[in-house]
């Protein structure tokens, strides 16, 4: 999917009364309102419920989200990738993530199996 130009996302941010809105990551933006941060589709409608302390932008088909103090990756719909809960994650690359989980680092894969 196109980037928006800048003029449509401040018209989206203005419209909605978004306080934020990156730029749009494999069809999504991360957004801010007030203290609820997710992920809007072009149109400016969320893509889905749920709210969270901190998104990230899509990468390979997943997003860094926290909950509390929970980490963990998202599908577009907003559905968690997997049941794990983490200290930390980081974005999927090539086909990995890097996560912590009680001091140790390790690689999962999209569906959370640890990549040893």
């Amino acid at each position: 999917m196109n980037e928006l130009s800048g003029n449509q996302v401040r018209e989206i941010k203005e419209r909605f009364g978004y306080d934020y809105v990156g730029p749009f990551h494999e069809g999504l933006a991360e957004t801010r309102k007030g203290k609820e941060l997710f992920h809007i589709r072009p149109d400016g409608q969320p893509a889905y419920e749920e709210r969270y302390d901190y998104v990230s932008s899509f990468s390979e088909g997943l997003a860094e989200v926290r909950k509390g103090k929970e980490w963990f990756h998202i599908r577009p719909g907003g559905q968690p990738a997997y049941r794990e809960r983490y200290d930390n994650v980081d974005s999927f690359f090539e086909g990995l993530a890097r996560v912590r989980k009680d001091k140790e680092f390790f690689h999962i894969r999209p569906g959370g199996t640890r990549a040893d």
